[in-house]
């Protein structure tokens, strides 16, 4: 098949050759709903002339394919006929983003979800009763109205046309009526006035907030669209070539999808989620971490793509092939399980868990410290740290959400992990998280850094959520009040000790701690947590942006250190202002 010279040149720029996909012939059959636009395939992708009829490159040259737009339109398409020994892509490919190896199923919005998410409304407010209900107090002033002018009206009535005047009644002056008429008058213009001001102070207010979501969602979509196409590499699946850093980029999408799903499929990150599945779990990341006199972590990687799974020694996996997203730190591994599951919550794709149980089957190997409770940090056994130990009870407490089968297993792991974790000394006397345990098992003083204090508010969520129990909320609650208390500048901008020069670890950290925030919030609304978030967002979009649309590790800005972790945390924290806008 002859590509044209601009399908030619755009396959020059891309590394997709383990990525094709094998389309079926135009004899072929397959089926798409009736509601899917046909005239949206463009002539230069018709099956008659295109990659349909061999393996192509799908990931420079693909056909124009609409992604899901509503709940009503599907695209049923058979998964064999987009699936071949050479790609482990099942779906058709996306015409938004050439440069992805294949579109994912299309994420479906939940129901009752509008257009632009989770808090539009589809109706105007006046007939949107849940926005009435919720603006109660306009609607409370303009019922006391209402029933006071209508005892005003039956006082008048009872009086001058009581028994007593009886007689009177058949004559009944002129003046009376015109009293009568005066007062009924009033009573309209009295409750229409007030009718005006609730539905103004109704309108209002749900306005401006679909104003801000609309706003933050356009923010978070252009960041997205840079974090794509500057560090998104198909072939490993990762973000900047970095391993757990990748994890969390994973997780922001997924969160970001499931507040706005069309502009999820706009942006393909179903494609992106399940590419990143597949192909990094492909990969062999030798992973080397060392602790700095600040006690900042610094990672290096060795990332070596592959096409077959490696056996691990002394571990097992199933035929599927699930050998990484586990190396030599239980962290990494954790921050990828938590991800996963984001996505399962998203897509409802089995595949996400039972990759989530099986890393946190690993995890577990990591316990036996000599500080009677919790895991080491890695698979040395040498440090028993805060992050690896949030992650594991984030972890856990988790999965007790979503396994229901064992969900009395994971609830203790998780129980007992808070009740060791309060008890090791790590959160210290201002109320915030040391980075973990000396070789005495007390609390070694080293930095407070925000992902440290960030982690744990996600576990304490879902830990509440499983076991009921709120007090573990007002826990969560004060962890993030003091770290907001010690980080945040006098303007409400968070910060880490370590900028500007944070390493690719400490790039990431910031953006965690407002993503738990966020789930906090959620879970336990504050008003000062919320204009913290939304804070932050708009100075990461105001002030920490350079010219490419780049955003760095300082987030009360200029620009600095920009790399695509740097980008995606500070991605995290519009991600989150949606949600709480």
């Amino acid at each position: 098949m002859a590509l044209s010279s601009q399908d030619q040149d755009a396959g020059k720029s891309c590394a997709c050759a383990s990525s094709c996909l094998s389309f079926p012939s135009s004899s072929s059959s397959y089926y798409l709903d009736a509601d899917l636009d046909i005239d949206d395939i463009s002539a230069s992708s018709n099956p008659s002339s295109s990659c349909f009829h061999s393996c192509c490159c799908c990931c420079c040259y693909r056909p124009s394919f609409p992604l899901l737009r509503s709940p009503a339109t599907k695209i049923a398409v058979q998964d064999q006929h987009y699936r071949s020994s050479s790609s482990p892509c099942p779906y058709p490919p996306s015409s938004h983003h050439l440069h992805y190896c294949c579109a994912g199923p299309p994420v479906r919005r939940k129901p009752g979800q509008g257009a632009h998410g989770p808090k539009s409304s589809p109706a105007p407010d006046i007939f949107n009763i849940p926005a009435l209900l919720y603006r109660k107090w306009p609607l409370l002033a303009l019922a006391i109205a209402v029933a006071a002018n209508t005892y005003i009206l039956l006082h008048y009535y009872s009086s001058h046309f009581s028994t007593s005047n009886r007689e009177d009644q058949t004559n009944c002056p002129t003046s009376l009526l015109n009293s009568l008429y005066l007062i009924i008058f009033n009573m309209v213009a009295n409750v229409g006035g007030l009718a005006a001001r609730a539905v103004f102070l109704m309108s209002t207010r749900p306005i401006a907030q679909r104003a801000d979501v609309a706003s933050y969602t356009n923010n978070a979509v252009a960041a997205i669209r840079t974090l794509e196409t500057t560090w998104y590499d198909v072939g490993s699946g990762l973000w900047d070539n970095a391993w757990w850093n990748s994890a969390n980029a994973f997780t922001t999408l997924a969160d970001f999808a499931d507040l706005n799903r069309d502009a999820a499929n706009e942006l393909n990150i179903g494609g992106i989620l399940m590419n990143t599945f597949q192909q990094a779990q492909k990969a062999t990341a030798s992973a080397s971490k060392s602790i700095n006199a600040a006690g900042l972590v610094t990672t290096s990687y060795a990332i070596t793509k592959r096409e077959v799974p490696l056996p691990i020694e002394g571990r097992q996996f199933s035929a599927q092939g699930f050998p990484n997203f586990i190396n030599e730190f239980y962290d990494d591994e954790g921050w990828w399980a938590l991800g996963l599951i984001r996505a399962y919550d998203l897509t409802q794709t089995q595949d996400y868990l039972d990759m989530a149980v099986r890393i946190f089957a690993d995890m577990k190997t990591g316990g036996g410290t000599n500080c009677n409770g919790g895991i080491y940090w890695s698979k040395d056994r040498k440090y028993v740290n805060a992050i690896a130990n949030e992650l594991y009870l984030s972890v856990a407490a988790s999965l007790a959400n979503r396994i229901s089968g064992d969900k009395a297993s994971y609830l203790k792991i998780a129980t007992d992990q808070w009740t060791w974790f309060k008890a090791t000394g790590m959160i210290n006397d201002d109320g915030t998280i040391n980075d973990g345990l000396d070789g005495n098992c007390k609390n070694n003083g080293a930095n407070v850094w925000s992902y440290n204090q960030g982690v744990v508010l996600g576990g304490l969520v879902e830990l509440s959520k499983a076991n009921g129990d709120k007090s573990v909320l007002t826990d969560a609650t004060n962890i993030a009040k003091a770290a907001i208390k010690q980080l945040a500048d006098d303007n409400g901008i968070l910060h880490d000790i370590c900028e500007p020069n944070c390493g690719s670890d400490g790039n990431q950290f910031k953006g965690i701690f407002v993503r738990n925030l966020r789930y906090l919030h959620a879970a336990a609304p504050n008003n000062d947590f919320k204009t913290f978030i939304t804070k932050n967002a708009d100075s990461n979009w105001n002030t920490n942006r350079d010219s490419a649309g780049k955003m760095g590790v300082v987030w009360s800005g200029p620009a600095q250190g920009v790399s695509g972790p740097t980008h995606s945390s500070a991605l995290d924290s519009i991600v989150a202002a949606i949600a709480v806008a």
